[in-house]
């Protein structure tokens, strides 16, 4: 009896570590990728992936739209002007509803960031006919320049048809970071939140652009939001009650660097993109070329990275994907069996490029 029960656990035991061993493989995995042909857009750079429509800018920063596939960038059209004049835009900040209706934030030129003033939000029914989106007679608009109101970072979420979550808080308190904002009633609710970082004394200015500055947002439709900043590496999901802000779960909790205390810029940064099942993080600390980055370049300021993280809504890492090619962004299909990583090099004369990777191993 005893002989009978050894051998039962030695097949037990065996039997586990098939299934460990399965279950590593099926949870790191390399991916190669497809080079996505760009060519009908040279010249533009993409910003904002909305389902399968891409939004990107010419080096006037006038906003194009056109889809993305995981072979082709189709043609992009021109659909909002960057300009002084009327029915002209200064910089924008884009999101979508659920409906598909986008959101434009329209705040100051870089020239006069100092005020970080609003100046409007316009809504437009997202339609394939182009020029339907570019007749301002069927936008719906709303005056947002008597909210005193800073937008520092560069990506919010629709709440509802009325409120949206915005990094960024009231001009005269800036010990926040996220705010509720009521376009139509013209108010704001801070949320509570502060980083909770090396330096609780320092409140100005500088150190909150650090935390909104080229952050990013996102949420799940369920009530669960994201919120990264490239910076450095910090990354958590949290929910909201009222004006309290519920962190529920780190993936990434590293103090970033705040100037004039940490004068060295972070070598590991990270980006991320998000559907309503699973967040996608790409790990960035090399150069262009995958060399780790040893000390902080000049010249290449900018991390890359080849490794995506993959997350559920509770924080849960759940793959590591290793991508043949080094990027700065990645971007998500509507379906979700799509992730694009994006060169996004608008600064210098570089070709931007974008590989596609097929996500079906993951499933």
């Amino acid at each position: 009896m005893a002989k009978k029960a050894i051998i039962t656990m030695m097949l037990a035991l065996v039997t586990m570590a098939g299934c460990i061993d399965k279950g590593g493989a099926d949870f790191e995995v390399s991916l190669e990728g497809q080079l996505v042909k760009t060519d009908v857009n040279k010249g533009k750079w993409p910003k904002w992936m909305f389902g399968d429509d891409i939004c990107s800018w010419d080096r006037d920063w006038n906003l194009y739209l056109s889809k993305l596939t995981r072979t082709e960038w189709q043609k992009a059209e021109k659909v909002l002007v960057h300009g002084h004049g009327q029915n002209e835009f200064g910089d924008m900040v884009l999101s979508q509803d659920d409906n598909g209706v986008l959101y434009v934030i329209d705040h100051p030129f870089e020239d006069d960031m100092a005020s970080l003033a609003l100046t409007s939000l316009t809504k437009i029914q997202k339609t394939d006919n182009i020029a339907a989106m570019k007749d301002p007679n069927n936008w719906e608009k709303y005056d947002l320049s008597k909210m005193r109101f800073w937008l520092c970072g560069d990506r919010f979420v629709v709440l509802s048809d009325s409120t949206i979550l915005t990094i960024g808080t009231p001009k005269d308190d800036i010990r926040h970071i996220f705010s509720v904002v009521n376009f139509k009633n013209q108010t704001f609710t801070p949320l509570d939140y502060w980083p909770n970082d090396s330096t609780p004394e320092v409140l100005d200015e500088e150190k909150l652009m650090v935390y909104t500055q080229g952050s990013g947002i996102k949420g799940n439709g369920k009530g669960r939001f994201l919120y990264w900043d490239d910076s450095g590496k910090l990354a958590f999901i949290f929910t909201i009650d009222g004006t309290k802000t519920n962190i529920l779960n780190y993936m990434y909790s590293d103090r970033l660097p705040i100037p004039g205390i940490a004068k060295i810029p972070s070598l590991e940064r990270i980006h991320c993109c998000a559907d309503n099942e699973r967040i996608y993080l790409l790990y960035k600390h090399s150069n262009r070329k995958g060399e780790i980055m040893e000390e902080y370049d000049r010249k290449e300021p900018f991390p890359w990275g080849n490794t995506v993280e993959v997350y559920n809504w509770d924080g849960v890492k759940q793959h590591i994907i290793h991508l043949d090619k080094f990027g700065q962004e990645i971007m998500l299909s509507k379906d979700g069996k799509t992730l694009y990583l994006y060169s996004d090099f608008i600064d210098d004369e570089t070709d931007p490029y974008i590989y596609s990777y097929d996500l079906s191993p993951l499933k």
